[in-house]
C-alpha cells in the first residue's frame, strides 16, 4: 500500500514541474515579446532595413571607370523616383528607398499604401495611396507624419514651405479639398461641387482646376480662393481640354498643361494666350517659369518639343529625329530621351548637344553632372557630359 502512495505522489510532483515548467516557457515568452515591443523603435528600423537588401531595388556593384553605376529593381516591380538635394527617393509597392548620388543605400522606409503615389517638392516627399485612405510625409532623414482619413484619396500635392493638399471623395459633393500645414495640422478644408484634377499654391490660397462637360466636350475651369475665406477670388472661362498640371509663373498667372492645349493666365484670371498641340502629349514638365510639352504626330510617325518660356509669346516648336519618351528641365536646357541618345536644346529651339545612351529606358532625371536614366527593370548613372 505504502508504494502504491509513493507512486500517485511521484506522479504529482512530476505533474507540478511540468506544469512549472510550461509556466516558466510562457513567462520567457510573453517576457521576450514585451520587450521587443517596447524596443520596437529601434528593432524595427533594422529589421526593414534587412528585408530591404532582398526586394525591389539593389546595386550592381560592377561600376565603371567614371563612376557610373546600376540599381537593379525587381523585374514586374512599379516604381517612381525623383530628386530631394542630393537624395534620389525610390518609391516601391512596399519600401521607400533613399539613395545617395554615389549609389550607396541611406535609407529604407517601409509602407502599406495600395497603389502608392509620390510627389517631391522642394525637400520633402508625399506619399500617398490612391483611392486608399492614407498618406504620409517625408524628408531625407526621417518619416514627418502620416494621417488616415475617412474617404479615398484622389490625388494630393506639395508647396515649397511644406503644406500639403489633399482632395478626396466627399459624401455630400463632388470631392473635398484639405490643406495641411507643415506638421500635418488641418488648416483648411472645402467641399466642392466639382471634381477637381490639380491644385498648386498660390500666394495666400491655392489655384485649382475644376473639370465638367459641355456638348460632349471635357472643359477645365481655373478658381483661386484664400485660406481665410470661403469665397471664390476669381475663376476664368471655361477652357476645352482637361487639365493635367496647373503651374504658378514667377511673375503672377497661372500655366495650365491640358491633353491637348496649354494656356497662360494672367494673376486675375483672365486669358492671355492658348496653343493647341495637334499632335498626341507624351511627357511634360515645368520649371522656373518654362514648359517642355514632349508631343507625337501618330501619322509622320515623329515627336515635336514645344517650348514655351514667355507668355506674351508663341511656343518655339522642335521637329525631333524618332520618338521622344521624356522631357526634362535643367539650368534653362530642356532635355529629351528618346531614340537612343539625350538630345539637349535651348528654349530658343537651338540644338546643343546629343549624347548617346541606350534605348532601352523610358524615363529621365539629371542631378549636378549625372543624368539617372530608367528603365523597367534598373536605374542607370550616366555622366551628363
Amino acid at each position: 500500500m505504502a508504494n502504491n502512495v509513493d507512486v500517485v505522489l511521484l506522479r504529482n510532483r512530476m505533474k507540478r514541474r511540468r506544469q512549472f515548467v510550461k509556466l516558466l516557457i510562457v513567462l520567457a515568452i510573453a517576457g521576450i515579446i514585451a520587450f521587443i515591443y517596447v524596443k520596437r523603435d529601434i528593432w524595427f528600423p533594422r529589421l526593414e532595413g534587412i528585408g530591404s537588401r532582398y526586394q525591389n531595388v539593389t546595386r550592381n556593384e560592377d561600376a565603371d571607370a567614371e563612376g557610373n553605376f546600376e540599381l537593379s529593381v525587381s523585374g514586374g516591380v512599379d516604381y517612381t523616383a525623383d530628386f530631394i538635394s542630393n537624395n534620389l527617393f525610390i518609391l516601391c509597392d512596399k519600401y521607400l528607398y533613399i539613395y545617395g548620388t554615389d549609389g550607396k543605400l541611406k535609407d529604407s522606409r517601409q509602407h502599406a499604401y495600395g497603389n502608392a503615389v509620390m510627389q517631391v517638392r522642394n525637400k520633402r516627399a508625399l506619399v500617398y495611396s490612391s483611392n486608399g485612405t492614407s498618406f504620409r510625409v517625408d524628408t531625407p532623414t526621417k518619416m514627418l507624419y502620416e494621417q488616415t482619413l475617412d474617404q479615398p484619396i484622389w490625388f494630393g500635392v506639395l508647396s515649397d514651405e511644406g503644406y500639403a493638399a489633399i482632395v478626396t471623395d466627399s459624401e455630400s459633393y463632388a470631392c473635398m479639398l484639405s490643406i495641411y500645414d507643415a506638421n500635418g495640422k488641418l488648416e483648411y478644408s472645402r467641399e466642392c461641387v466639382e471634381r477637381l484634377s490639380d491644385v498648386c499654391f498660390y500666394g495666400n490660397g491655392c489655384i485649382f482646376s475644376t473639370i465638367s462637360s459641355s456638348e460632349g466636350e471635357l472643359i477645365t475651369t481655373l478658381q483661386y480662393i484664400t485660406f481665410d475665406n470661403k469665397s471664390v477670388v476669381w475663376e476664368t472661362s471655361p477652357l476645352d481640354t482637361l487639365c493635367l498640371d496647373v503651374c504658378v509663373m514667377p511673375d503672377g498667372g497661372a500655366f495650365v498643361i491640358g491633353d491637348s492645349k496649354a494656356a497662360y493666365y494672367s494673376s486675375t484670371g483672365a486669358l492671355v494666350g492658348n496653343y493647341d498641340y495637334n499632335a498626341s502629349l507624351v511627357d511634360y514638365v515645368f520649371k522656373d517659369g518654362r514648359a517642355a510639352v514632349l508631343l507625337k504626330n501618330e501619322q509622320r510617325r515623329q515627336s515635336v518639343l514645344m517650348l514655351f518660356s514667355d507668355k506674351s509669346a508663341a511656343p518655339v516648336p522642335v521637329s525631333l529625329d524618332g520618338i521622344g519618351k521624356s522631357v526634362i528641365i535643367d539650368n534653362e536646357i530642356a532635355y529629351v530621351l528618346g531614340g537612343g541618345h539625350i538630345k539637349s536644346y535651348s528654349f530658343s529651339g537651338a540644338d546643343l548637344e546629343t549624347i548617346d545612351v541606350q534605348d532601352a529606358y523610358d524615363k529621365i532625371l539629371k542631378y549636378g553632372k549625372y543624368f539617372y536614366l530608367l528603365g523597367y527593370d534598373k536605374i542607370h548613372r550616366t555622366d551628363a557630359k
